[in-house]
């Protein structure tokens, strides 16, 4: 029998009391999304709230919600807002990213990086899909813009010399207000947030590993009032994955007399922040900043961010030789080519020991 004649022998049955299983408009109003949500054309602000609210908001982490939020909020809507979603097309984006390219700071101090825009673009592609999707327009107008040509920026690493200096000038034994986050960025790679959220737990002595399942930081917030916050948060990776790091003999030996020197009081609770404040509180990201820019100050080390301790970590892996898939694991990043886009350079040490490969099969002429 075919569908047809398999309905009529079983109709649908309706719940008891004689009402259909279907959901009430209140509901569909209320936890749903209609598919006409607007009986005119919408501008491009009222589209981009909408898909801000309806498909962003349920379904990102709050600092995807926040970026996508700030991006439209302060940079497209005050520029293209107006615009009918319609009549949005490849020229306009294009004059966007050129402006914006010039001058399109918030500070007024010059324009925003090719990243950045193509940033920008991404959430507009991702917002027209669904406008595409649901009928409102037909085609995507960010397929053809193109960016100015990128110029790349070299990566701040610490040279050996300087990464020595910083080992040995942060003391191991527990301590309010600790520098061991900064061995742990420079010896293990991990993010600022990453080792802000790590838990005496997360630390594995026997097995000499590092569990890295979360990220704290800062996140705007924003309510429906206007209000904005900015609290704390527990979540998970950038990657959303769960990795394990193992430790070197130099981040092993230090997390020991850490661990071992910690007041018992506090190690009684194993989920308990592993880095605390004179306060008692985890030792957040801007705290940790904080402590670390007045360690290079002490020890005269210029142009070097917190980030710079994880490209340390990751420079130094390749140049020891560690393969490109295990580098790119134990960092954390989602594909191998994200790690090759990062760190395809080479420092100036490295290049050294490589053109004596060149001396070494090539051994030098003799004049007669």
């Amino acid at each position: 029998a075919d569908l047809t004649e398999l309905a009529e022998i079983n109709p649908p049955r309706l719940v008891s009391g004689g009402k259909k299983r279907v959901l009430s408009p209140e509901d569909i109003l209320r936890y749903g999304r209609s598919d006409t949500p607007f009986d005119h054309m919408p501008t491009l602000e009222e589209w981009l709230l909408y898909y801000l609210k309806h498909f962003v908001k349920p379904s990102s982490k709050p600092n995807t919600y926040a970026s996508f939020r700030s991006y439209i909020c302060s940079h497209i809507c005050p520029l293209l807002g107006d615009y009918a979603l319609c009549d949005i097309c490849e020229a306009v984006l294009q004059a966007y990213v050129n402006i914006k390219y010039e001058n399109g700071r918030l500070d007024g101090k010059g324009g925003l990086s090719v990243k950045t825009l193509k940033e920008h673009i991404t959430v507009l592609r991702l917002a027209f899909k669904r406008a595409i999707q649901l009928g409102i327009i037909s085609y995507d107008p960010c397929r053809c813009v193109e960016y100015p040509k990128e110029v790349k920026k070299e990566v701040s690493v610490l040279s050996v010399q300087e990464q020595e200096k910083l080992t040995t000038a942060i003391s191991p034994v527990y301590r309010e207000n600790s520098m061991l986050p900064v061995l742990i960025a420079m010896h293990a790679g991990l993010r600022i947030g990453e080792v802000s959220a790590l838990r005496i737990d997360d630390i594995c002595l026997s097995k000499r590993v590092i569990r890295v399942d979360e990220s704290l930081n800062r996140v705007m917030t924003y309510e429906e009032d206007g209000t904005i916050h900015c609290p704390l948060l527990y979540q998970s990776t950038k990657s959303s994955r769960v990795r394990r790091v193992p430790m070197n003999e130099t981040l092993y030996a230090a997390l020991n007399v850490y661990l071992a020197t910690m007041p018992k009081q506090l190690k009684a609770d194993e989920r308990a922040p592993l880095f605390r404040t004179s306060g008692g509180n985890v030792m957040e990201p801007r705290r940790i900043t904080y402590h670390f820019h007045k360690l290079l100050e002490r020890a005269e080390i210029q142009g070097i961010h917190f980030h710079s301790l994880r490209h340390t970590f990751a420079t130094r892996a390749l140049e020891a030789g560690i393969p490109m898939k295990y580098c790119s694991a134990m960092l954390g990043h989602a594909s191998t080519a994200i790690t090759e886009n990062l760190y395809a350079h080479a420092s100036e040490d490295q290049l050294k020991k490589e053109i004596k490969k060149l001396d070494a099969s090539h051994p030098p002429v003799c004049a007669a």
